[in-house]
């Protein structure tokens, strides 16, 4: 090695330990919880890309749509969600083989490689490397963003795909930078679609902002191909983005939107404390221009070098985001869902952050050391500790309501450490949900031919346990008509020769499953029903959004344990087969 690499490596050893600190959060324990739901949507179609190169929604055995067939064509291909996650999660299972780690595994290293691509874009872009450290360290610090990292579903490739998208417009001044960016644009689109909202930032900067306007000839170039790339998975996936919209109805609706999304931006990242520190650095701006003139902007004044670029890159796509998600996700959902959709924001606000407290602090190691500890151990940079109101909800238009989150434990609302404890303690420690009791229940007592009901998170039943599912495809489902020409078998649309039925009795009604009539088509057919067993309902497997993650042991931060009928697991005899 020589002797200028071995000095850089000295000047950013802080980074090398970051680095593995999150590498071990992001991989340890990785497959020993069972997917959840959506997890589960991603795995079983990647194990149908193995199959047949596309995303199937029949691989001979099971019918693994669960929105009705509203995001299939008449081949039942899903084509709805763009399916850059299915082959990522494909190749993994290609490779490693049909288990919970390997359908993680990708998802999980992209989110270690934000993590150091944020450092790096900060480190170069105002040339401080501890702005570069309070970044990474905010992420790693961050329980939300871990989860997001830990999950079998696109939110780590819209974070990486975001930093590099903005690392390669930086550096666009060449056919070959633009070739670059739109590869690179293309894929962050078909990551997510709400992925598209970065480029449209950065397209609007190029005309208003003037240090952009030197990438504006190459973004404009580059766009054309963009949307050639993009544009049709617009026109497929209509109806599937449909089914989970809520169109507005009023603007107070809207505005009430955009409120609870601020809400569950500034619950898991720093906004707040970019919001303060930000005004600080603008009143003393202000202060010193009393005392001498400056020709230089006033975010040049806030930030050193390129520092500026990020953080109005950042604000814009906060924009863009609160608007978009404001304009087709409802209040109520928004507070289950928090910012899935938009976990692009994480590494933005992260290196904000990073590069407003380097600034503030003024390189004084003390005062950035100090800002960083509270960045990471409290949740003053957060909107928590100011929730004044309690418990208290409000509505703009008087239908939907907009609402915080409120831990139960007082010093919840003001540390970090306790989540940041739990998540540790979670990485040695069993977690099973009512998926992983029934698929071991069904793994010990089941035939590799028997056929189940059930009535949610049917995908991870199936990716677990690899047993038929039967009555999958109701009358009234969309994909019905399409699902009989293809010629799927009889117990794909009803009950017969099914062996076992699980049923939630919490998710009664979900999809038009109804446990009165499943029971009486068995009976009617024939089948004798009896219940074998009961397992906890713990309502998912587990989910991405803190707010509603179930620790080990049962443990909730945001709400107390919740009780819920148990799941029943009933064999069903008849009297032709058994």
């Amino acid at each position: 090695m020589s002797q200028h690499a071995w000095q850089k490596l000295r000047l950013h050893w802080p980074l090398a330990a970051v680095a593995l600190v999150a590498l071990a959060l992001v991989l340890s324990g990785l497959g020993k919880d069972h997917l959840w739901a959506d997890e589960g949507d991603t795995a079983v179609f990647a194990q149908n890309i193995i199959r047949y190169g596309v995303p199937k929604a029949w691989d001979g055995i099971t019918f693994v749509d669960s929105d009705k067939g509203a995001r299939l064509n008449r081949d039942l291909v899903m084509v709805t969600s763009p399916w850059l996650q299915y082959y990522v999660a494909a190749a993994s299972l290609f490779v490693f083989g049909k288990n919970t780690l390997s359908a993680r595994l990708p998802f999980a290293i992209a989110g270690w490689l934000t993590v150091l691509f944020a450092y790096y874009l900060v480190s170069q872009t105002t040339a401080r490397r501890w702005g570069a450290l309070c970044t990474a360290a905010m992420l790693v610090g961050s329980v939300q963003f871990l989860f997001y990292c830990r999950q079998c579903r696109y939110y780590a490739l819209s974070m990486l795909l975001t930093l590099l998208l903005l690392w390669t417009f930086l550096k666009m001044k060449s056919a070959r930078g633009c070739a670059l960016f739109a590869v690179i644009a293309t894929l962050l689109f078909h990551a997510h679609p709400i992925g598209s909202l970065p480029i449209l930032t950065l397209g609007l900067l190029t005309f208003i902002y003037r240090p952009f306007s030197i990438q504006r000839r190459w973004f404009w170039i580059a766009a054309p191909a963009i949307i050639a790339l993009t544009t049709p998975w617009v026109f497929f996936g209509g109806s599937g983005y449909s089914e989970s919209m809520g169109s507005v109805q009023s603007i107070r609706q809207f505005a009430g939107r955009i409120v609870q999304y601020l809400i569950e931006c500034a619950s898991v990242t720093p906004l707040i404390g970019i919001v303060v520190i930000g005004m600080i650095l603008g009143f003393k701006k202000r202060w010193n221009d009393r005392s001498r003139t400056s020709e230089s902007s006033a975010v040049e004044q806030i930030v050193p070098d390129q520092g500026e670029a990020i953080i109005i890159f950042t604000l814009v796509t906060l924009l863009f985001c609160a608007l978009t998600i404001a304009a087709t996700q409802s209040a109520d959902s928004l507070w289950r869902i928090g910012v899935r959709y938009t976990t692009t924001v994480f590494p933005l606000l992260a290196m904000t952050a990073g590069i407003l407290i380097d600034k503030i602090s003024r390189g004084r190691f003390i005062a950035i050391l100090s800002l960083a500890a509270i960045f990471v151990f409290t949740k003053f940079a957060q909107l928590t500790p100011w929730i004044f109101w309690g418990k208290s909800v409000t509505t703009f238009d008087g239908k939907e309501v907009v609402e915080a989150h409120l831990p139960n434990n007082i010093a919840e609302r003001f540390l970090n450490t306790r989540q940041q404890l739990f998540f540790l303690s979670d990485l040695f420690a069993s977690n099973p949900g009512t998926i992983a009791t029934v698929s071991s229940f069904l793994r010990e007592h089941s035939q590799p031919t028997d056929k189940l009901i059930t009535n949610y998170e049917w995908e991870p039943l199936y990716f677990h346990t690899g047993l038929p599912q039967a009555l999958k495809i109701l009358p009234d489902y969309p994909i019905y008509q399409a699902a009989k020409l293809k010629g799927l078998p009889s117990y794909v649309f009803d009950v017969d020769q099914v062996r076992w039925v699980i049923w939630r009795p919490a998710w009664d009604g979900y999809q038009e499953y109804f446990a009165g009539a499943v029971q009486q088509e068995i009976v009617h057919r024939g089948g004798r029903i009896e219940r074998v067993a009961e397992v906890p309902e713990t309502l998912w497997e587990n989910r991405e959004n803190i707010h509603f993650r179930r620790f080990s042991g049962g443990r909730y931060l945001f709400h107390g344990p919740e009780t819920f009928p148990p799941a029943s697991i009933f064999r069903v005899s008849w009297p032709t087969t058994y």
